[in-house]
Order: C-alpha cells, then sequence, then structure tokens
C-alpha cells in the first residue's frame, strides 16, 4: 500500500499551522481582482461625476481670476483642484485598498509567511518545471483561463450586439451621441463580466480548498507520533503521575506527625486530624484506606499520635470529607468528643497503644451500622 494511500486522517491543528508556516494555503487571487472589478463598476460612475464636478469649478474659477493679478487667488484655486481631485478618486481608491486587504485576509490571515519568499532550487529546475506542466493543476489552471474566457464572452455579447445595432440605426450618429452609449455598455460588460468571474473564482476556491486538505492530511501513524511529541510519551507520563501522587502521599503521611489524633477502623480505615485553637474547626490532615491507612497508623506511632479506634466515625469522616478539609458541622459533637478524651489523656509520652473511647462518649450507631447524632444519621444532620 502506497504511502500516499496511508493518508485517510484529517489534518490535525498543529499540522494546519506548519503548513500554513510553509505557505501551503488555499488561495484563489482571482476572487479579490473580480470584487475589485465589480466595485469599480460601481464606484467609477460616481468617481467621474464628482472629478467632472471638479474640473467645471476649476474652469470657472480659472476665468473669474484671469483679470486678476493676485497670486493668492491663484494658490487658493490651485489648492481647491487638488483637494476635489483627492476626494473625487478617494472612494474609488478607498475601496480598491480595503478589498485587496480583506479578502486576502479572509482567505489566507495576517500571518506573513517568509517562507514563500525563500528560494529554492527546484524552482528553476528545469525538469521540475515540465513535470508541473503536465500535472493535474496546471490541467486545471489552463481549463480556468479558457473557462473564464467563454464565461466572459458569454456575459459580454449581448451588451456588445445591442450597443452594436444602436450604433448602426442612428443616422449620422456624432462623437457626443455615441460615447454615453458607450460608456455605459462598457459599464455593464464589466459588471456582469465581474459577476461571472466572482462565481468561477469562489469554485476555483473551494477546489483550492479541497486540494490543500487533501495534501495536509496524514497517516494514523503520523497522528500517533505528534500526539506522543506533544503531550509526552504515555510510559512517562505515567511515571511522572505516579511520581507526583508518591510526593503528595509522602507529605501527607508526614502531616500525620503534628495531628491531634488519628481515628481508625481499626486497619482499613486511618483519618487524622489536627484541631488548631485559633481554627473554626478541626480539620482532616491525613486519610486512607488500605496500605496508605497502614502508613498513617504507623506514622502515628512513630510520633506518639494518639490512635482511637471507632470505626462508625472514621468511616464517617473518611466518606465526607476531603484532603485539608474542615470537619462538617454534623460530625462536630462526635469529633468534638474524641478530642477531649485524647486530651484528657495527657502527653504524647503516654501514648503507647490504640485506645478505645467509653460507652459514654462513643458515637451512637444506627441498625444498619452507620453514625448517627441527634436521632438522624450523620449526613443528614445538615439541612
Amino acid at each position: 500500500m502506497s504511502d500516499k494511500s496511508q493518508r485517510t486522517e484529517k489534518p490535525t491543528p498543529k499540522k494546519k499551522r506548519e503548513s500554513r508556516k510553509k505557505g501551503q494555503v488555499a488561495k484563489s487571487p482571482d476572487l479579490v481582482m473580480w470584487l475589485q472589478i465589480l466595485a469599480t463598476t460601481y464606484l467609477l460612475p460616481w468617481t467621474m461625476k464628482s472629478s467632472f464636478a471638479v474640473i467645471q469649478r476649476t474652469m470657472a474659477g480659472l476665468e473669474q481670476a484671469a483679470g486678476s493679478l493676485d497670486p493668492g487667488i491663484a494658490m487658493r484655486l490651485f489648492g481647491d483642484a487638488l483637494l476635489g481631485s483627492a476626494l473625487a478618486i478617494a472612494p474609488l481608491v478607498g475601496g480598491m485598498v480595503v478589498i485587496g486587504i480583506v479578502g486576502n485576509v479572509a482567505q489566507v490571515g495576517l500571518r506573513v509567511t517568509p517562507a514563500l519568499l525563500r528560494p529554492k532550487p527546484e524552482r528553476i529546475n528545469p525538469f521540475k518545471g515540465i513535470k508541473r506542466l503536465a500535472s493535474p493543476h496546471s490541467l486545471w489552471d489552463a481549463g480556468k483561463v479558457l473557462l473564464k474566457v467563454m464565461a466572459l464572452a458569454a456575459v459580454a455579447w449581448p451588451t456588445l450586439n445591442s450597443v452594436t445595432k444602436q450604433t448602426i440605426a442612428m443616422d449620422r450618429p456624432s462623437m457626443y451621441a455615441i460615447l454615453p452609449i458607450v460608456g455605459k455598455a462598457t459599464i455593464i460588460i464589466w459588471r456582469n463580466a465581474a459577476w461571472m468571474g466572482l462565481i468561477l473564482a469562489a469554485v476555483d476556491y473551494a477546489i483550492q480548498k479541497r486540494r490543500t486538505m487533501t495534501s495536509m492530511k496524514m497517516t494514523k501513524q503520523e497522528i500517533k507520533d505528534e500526539n506522543r511529541m506533544s503531550e509526552g510519551d504515555p510510559q512517562i507520563k505515567a511515571e511522572i503521575k505516579h511520581r507526583q501522587q508518591q510526593i503528595s502521599r509522602n507529605r501527607m503521611i508526614n502531616a500525620v506527625a503534628g495531628a491531634n489524633v488519628v481515628i481508625v477502623n481499626p486497619t482499613h480505615v486511618a483519618v487524622a486530624i489536627r484541631y488548631d485553637p485559633g481554627s473554626r474547626a478541626p480539620c482532616v490532615v491525613a486519610k486512607g484506606m488500605g496500605v496508605v491507612a497502614g502508613k498513617i497508623r504507623e506514622q502515628a506511632e512513630r510520633h506518639r499520635v494518639p490512635i482511637v479506634h471507632e470505626p462508625p466515625l472514621a468511616r464517617a469522616i473518611n466518606a465526607s470529607c476531603q484532603l485539608g478539609q474542615a470537619i462538617p458541622a454534623e460530625l462536630y459533637e462526635a469529633v468534638a468528643q474524641v478530642l477531649a478524651f485524647v486530651f484528657a489523656l495527657g502527653t504524647r509520652q503516654e501514648f503507647s497503644s490504640v485506645f478505645e473511647l467509653p460507652e459514654r462518649l462513643k458515637p451512637r450507631v444506627g441498625p444498619d451500622g452507620e453514625l448517627v447524632q441527634a436521632g438522624k444519621p450523620a449526613g443528614q444532620a445538615r439541612t
């Protein structure tokens, strides 16, 4: 299977950016040209009318200034003529500039493509040139020229035929009688030609767009390689993520040394709680299940942090609190009883085993084993 047949995938944004830098974009220069011609057919009559009015004013001013020897009058007349001429042609010139800029930006954007200005040996290679002449692209260009000539002839012929008949029908027509007819016919011919040219240019742009997108198609392997280059190797990313999680876990385990109590269940769940006198509520500094719970217990034993065996409370805190989050209001009473019990035991040097809460301090447990407070499940105490 050829490499071309394997290019079945749409180009990625990165591929489009790279192709754009190389100047590989869809563009139809005829589109801007015909837009400018069409605009000219509407703006030129107004420009000619305004210019004729300026000439009339200037000629009238010259007749008035002929009998005066004041140079100021002549300079003022000259300045008015220049200003009037500039204002007369400004819409035409400005329209051409705006259409040229907007038309090109709409097709290729604002990005400058210096790659097109770099000399390439293949551009002066005669064998490459002969090959390009026989390419489908060159055949399409030749077909476009022929199609444009035929289309322009088709839209121009009715108007030319009409003008010819009108001129022949005149009896010894003067130049002043023929000029308006020819001028109007010329505008009509160019306007119709411009509309036809725009249609052909739009078709050409669509073909150029399709051809460009086809040339930028990628193989599945190229997409995989690009993803690997831009996003990194999946194995390396997984290793980085694993190390980040390990660092975060180690930081959490180290925070157990500053906790006031660790509540366990008895090996599956462990939650470390710290209470600062100036804070509004105790917060969870470490929590985990399974292996992580075992590491929390080991750290607590190493730093003589009291460990309280209270399964319902450990499960409730682990399920309802995130790391670093304050204890929710429905668990205040139960946690406060645990902290009060721990603070009453004495210094850390006295802690060497897992403690059980006295029965009078144990949180109430529902028939399904859930922690309850004031006759309601702890998770539903807050409305």
